[in-house]
């Protein structure tokens, strides 16, 4: 029985020093040439991290329109046809109507590409955007799709426009598996006025043969903007509204398929959020440092380690065995605490920072609570102590995670990452202690 005491106890402080080393250090592969840690990057907010400043303004220029001789628009020069230039935005297109609905149309493009972090003011006499994004692998993906108009359209050979955005429903991203690997494809739901012309356009442009017996094949072409998502033509008749695009091609390797993934997902949000009113370009794109530096922080980093060192120290002192034994699990505690902020790619700000403290003094106030019953009632059973502390611990625990659920939902990013450390750092309080501090504490007392 005493080894078996033992064995658990070793199982249980390996598991911790596993969880810490992973957490502190990582876990790094061999990715072509270069070794990347597998373990996700922690999520800095724009006062932590610095930001990507854009302007973004209404573009001035002019495009060259061609009509036909009763006045109607073409897609190209030919015989009989008349060029002007003309804006790109009309006057009548310039209201503040518009200048807003861009603003809202470019925050639900963030939103829906995970963009947690970011501030939009807008000029409303001018249309003038200023955007902030936090800076980071991917802002440069986020600034070209902020600026892309969304025109979706479907287009015969002769540039007639068969389909445009006001015919779709939603967009989504899907994948399936292959004998060649897994496939990435985009499916365009249309709505009921789009699916009918969607079944008409399948019977009409397909593949035929002439009185000769040559092929003849009538296409279309779906882009976005001036972008060509697909040419094709149709072997059957689509009834039911649905047009499903592959998005290269299959594959095993996990990076070009997160790649493909990616792409089909900014696609979807592109279809998904519609056309901007209007029409901007990009004037100015710089990245500004954060106020908050290395040498800022440095300071009150090593004055907190060393707070958390005596503050650990002290149980040890105090509570001899056990002290050292929770210590332990404190370390582990902050490791799993850490790990779990960059699974659920939580946003840390200032704030966030503040919620991860209160959880660790939460936990070390539980943790004293439990030392003092285990020095007091040694006759009774570590099992039973534990108990009374998780009920006692409930009273704080209860309202305190109920506060953070609370701010979870709010708009505001301070408030917010605050809200999701302090309910992640609760919850995992709760769950480590009564797997792994419970788990040491009993075999150590037996």
């Amino acid at each position: 029985m005493k080894a078996e005491k033992i064995l658990k106890i070793v199982l249980t402080v390996l598991v911790i020093i596993l969880i810490s080393l992973v957490s502190f250090g990582g876990i790094f592969v061999k990715n072509t040439k270069f070794v990347e840690s597998v373990i996700p990057e922690y999520q800095l907010g724009m006062d932590l991290k610095g930001t990507r400043s854009i302007t973004m303004e209404i573009n001035d220029s002019t495009k060259t329109v061609y009509y036909d001789k009763d006045g109607n628009i073409v897609s190209q020069e030919g015989e009989n046809t008349t060029a002007k230039e003309e804006p790109i935005n009309s006057k009548d297109s310039l209201t503040k109507e518009n200048y807003e609905k861009t603003k809202q149309l470019i925050e639900q493009r963030l939103k829906q590409m995970n963009v947690q972090d970011f501030i939009i003011r807008q000029d409303e006499t001018t249309g003038k955007l200023f955007v902030q994004l936090t800076e980071n692998d991917n802002t440069d993906l986020f600034v070209q799709y902020m600026a892309i108009k969304g025109s979706f359209t479907v287009v015969n050979d002769d540039g007639d426009v068969l389909l445009t955005n006001s015919d779709i429903k939603n967009a989504q991203v899907g994948y399936r598996t292959t004998n060649e690997g897994t496939a990435v494809y985009l499916t365009i739901n249309f709505n009921k006025e789009g699916q009918a012309k969607l079944k008409d356009i399948s019977n009409t442009y397909v593949k035929t043969t002439d009185e000769e017996g040559n092929a003849t094949t009538k296409k279309v072409t779906l882009k976005i903007d001036d972008s060509t998502l697909l040419s094709t033509y149709f072997q059957e008749e689509i009834a039911n509204g649905v047009i499903q695009m592959s998005i290269g091609q299959s594959t095993t390797d996990v990076s070009t398929i997160q790649s493909y993934l990616q792409e089909a997902s900014n696609l979807a949000v592109l279809l998904n959020t519609g056309e901007m009113p209007l029409t901007y370009s990009i004037t100015a794109n710089k990245y500004v440092k954060s106020d908050i530096t290395i040498e800022m922080l440095s300071i009150p980093a090593i004055i907190l380690l060393v707070i958390i060192v005596v503050a650990l120290l002290a149980l040890v002192v105090k509570y001899r065995k056990n002290g050292l034994l929770v210590a332990i699990c404190h370390i582990g505690y902050a490791a799993s605490l850490l790990l779990v902020i960059r699974y659920t790619n939580v946003v840390i700000t200032i704030e966030g920072i503040a919620g991860l403290l209160i959880s660790f003094v939460m936990n070390y106030i539980f943790s004293i609570y439990l030392l003092n019953l285990l020095q007091k009632n040694k006759e009774e059973g570590i099992n039973l102590q534990f108990r009374e502390a998780t009920l006692k611990s409930l009273l704080i625990l209860i309202p305190a995670t109920i506060i953070a659920v609370t701010l979870c939902f709010s708009g505001w990013l301070p408030i917010f990452s605050f809200g999701t450390t302090l309910f992640w750092g609760l919850m995992t309080c709760a769950i480590y202690n009564v797997v792994i501090t419970r788990t040491l504490l009993v075999n150590a007392g037996k």
